[in-house]
């Protein structure tokens, strides 16, 4: 049976839930350790520290919170941007789902919760400032959106763009995909490469028919109509529908392009799933030929490889759960370790460093 945790915003913690895992300082000292039932000193202590959110075991069962479908921890929400993007998520299906070809009055309703998530993003400045923790969802063109707008926000600011650029970035990227309202090919967890010739053309069709059908709205910047109309374009000329090259696209085009291919990648809209790092791994690789060189290496410095809770295999056979990342190293977190090479659980609080085990690689992760 997998044991995982359960993340909650100090905000939310509650006298006698116990302590998944330790607090530490930056200096690797535990300041309160693991299976120590908080009480109201302690929680605010804890808020004192600057901590916005711990890990706990479960209230009812004393272990940790199992989810056997994805053996990642249950998380909750710690961030208003998270609770943001759920119920925008919910705004963007209703209104999607019933949205006809070019009646566009509801659209504006979109834009408006694009300008929820970037203000979410504004008054969450460690959203912005912290690794981006993102995880492999099963999702839909719906979520997709929302993630591909709150990440490509968090990205603009964390690129210093103008407020101007932020506020187009938000509204191209909710809308970006609006045109697989308009297709009718499979594209979900399916690579173009694994289409038919015949649905690989009218896959690629959705970014001109949602430009086509937002072109003549004049509520809609310009900036964010290029967004919905070249996010699949490359700067090295490759992509489509136009096969425009790097000079021809906007900061603004080149930095959604990113975001949109990352969250395809790792909830399968439009490609096949990857996990995590095979995603960043991906666009290390295209970097500078697909992909804008300076806006990748900010998106690769702001993204873990390695969530924390995420489960993960180590080069030494064992197993482990990451609990911390390391700033100076996105691809090498501190993992507890729970389960030995020869398959026997730890017994111990056992954990590696990855930035001090050097010999200790992870090789893939659940």
């Amino acid at each position: 049976m997998e044991r995982i945790m359960k993340q909650v915003s100090v905000d939310n913690l509650r006298e006698n839930d116990i302590l998944a895992l330790p607090i530490l300082s930056q200096a690797d000292a535990v300041l309160i350790h693991a299976d120590v039932p908080m009480t109201t000193e302690l929680i605010s202590r804890i808020r004192n520290l600057g901590t916005r959110t711990v890990y706990i075991k479960d209230e009812q069962e004393g272990i940790l919170t199992e989810n056997t479908s994805s053996g990642n921890v249950e998380e909750e929400y710690p961030y208003k941007l998270e609770e943001t993007a759920k119920n925008s998520r919910q705004v963007v299906k209703r209104i999607l789902e019933k949205h006809i070809y070019k009646h566009n009055e509801e659209l504006k309703v979109i834009v408006e919760e694009a300008q929820r998530i970037l203000d979410s993003v504004l008054a969450e400045p460690e959203v912005v400032n912290n690794i981006t923790e993102i995880r492999n969802v099963s999702t839909d063109m719906y979520t997709h959106c929302i993630n591909v707008c709150a990440l490509s926000t968090i990205m603009a600011l964390r690129l210093k763009m103008s407020d101007k650029q932020v506020h187009n970035v938000s509204m191209g990227a909710i809308l970006h995909d609006i045109g697989l309202r308009y297709i009718n090919v499979p594209y979900v967890n399916v690579n173009e490469e694994n289409m038919t010739p015949k649905d690989v053309v009218e896959y690629k069709k959705h970014t001109i028919f949602g430009y086509s059908s937002l072109q003549d709205e004049a509520w809609l910047p310009d900036v964010a109509k290029e967004i919905v109309l070249f996010h699949h374009e490359r700067i090295d000329g490759s992509g489509y529908p136009f096969q425009h090259k790097g000079e021809r696209l906007k900061p603004e085009v080149k930095l959604v392009s990113i975001c949109d291919d990352f969250d395809s990648m790792i909830s399968g809209i439009g490609s096949e799933r990857m996990k995590i790092y095979e995603a960043i791994e991906y666009i290390k690789v295209h970097a500078g030929i697909k992909y804008d060189s300076t806006i990748a290496a900010k998106f690769l410095d702001s993204v873990a490889a390695y969530p924390v809770g995420c489960t993960v295999y180590t080069s030494d056979g064992g197993k482990g759960i990451v609990i911390r990342q390391n700033k100076e190293a996105a691809d090498r977190p501190v993992i507890r370790m729970t389960q030995h090479a020869d398959g026997t659980p730890y017994t111990d609080n056992v954990e590696h460093n990855l930035l001090k085990k050097l010999t200790i690689f992870i090789v893939d992760t659940e």
